[in-house]
């Protein structure tokens, strides 16, 4: 989808979520759960996916509509590479995170995926950044999601060759990073954090 049309579904999907969660009427019901459906039939006809699996996916989210969030954790060696991971589904590389699941705080997130994704334990030391993805230049998906970057400190395990969610693990140097999975981080966005920790700034970025 192109990022104006992608925007304009997302607000649709967030108007029928918020007239689901709060209307009365029945009538009003149908209606929106008729503008739901026409949503997803129309995002499925721009995708690989069937409408059912689409309004499945839209139809897990309850309640009055809110951004997602997606942890990143950013490690350095001791020569300054960028842990980055090469993800299954896509082949691309991206920071160890994924999103926060209920239960979780966004430090104890990304923990439990480095562990997941690295067979790496650490702790995290510092929000770097907290990012609307709508504001940088990520390619348009569903559904919004903020993104909070955290620093990150190796305190053990060892790093594995692949699991059960990437396909390997490597430390890489800024200027010569592999290509990207984009839904998941961008070069600017990598670049601004590497240059944040190598200046020892302590504030939190954000958009």
């Amino acid at each position: 989808m192109q990022p104006p049309l992608a925007a304009f579904l997302e607000q649709v999907l967030a108007t029928a979520q918020a007239g689901l969660t709060y209307s009365q009427d029945p009538f009003d019901i149908a209606r929106f759960e008729a503008l739901r459906a026409a949503t997803a039939a129309l995002i499925a006809s721009q995708s690989d996916l069937k409408p059912d699996a689409i309004a499945s996916w839209i139809a897990l989210d309850e309640g009055y509509p809110t951004p997602k969030l997606d942890v990143r954790a950013f490690i350095q060696n001791d020569d300054g590479y960028i842990l980055l991971v090469q993800e299954r589904s896509d082949g691309l590389w991206t920071l160890p995170g994924g999103w926060c699941d209920i239960g979780d705080s966004p430090a104890g997130a990304v923990v439990r995926e480095v562990v997941e994704e690295t067979g790496l334990e650490c702790r995290a030391v510092q929000l770097l950044a907290l990012f609307d993805k709508h504001k940088h230049p990520h390619p348009p998906q569903l559904p919004h999601a903020h993104k909070a970057f955290f620093l990150c400190e190796v305190t053990g395990g060892a790093l594995l060759t692949e699991t059960d969610e990437t396909q390997a693990a490597a430390y890489f140097p800024i200027d010569a990073l592999p290509e990207l999975s984009r839904h998941r981080v961008v070069e600017s966005q990598l670049r601004c954090l590497h240059d944040h920790v190598r200046q020892g700034l302590r504030h939190t970025l954000f958009d």
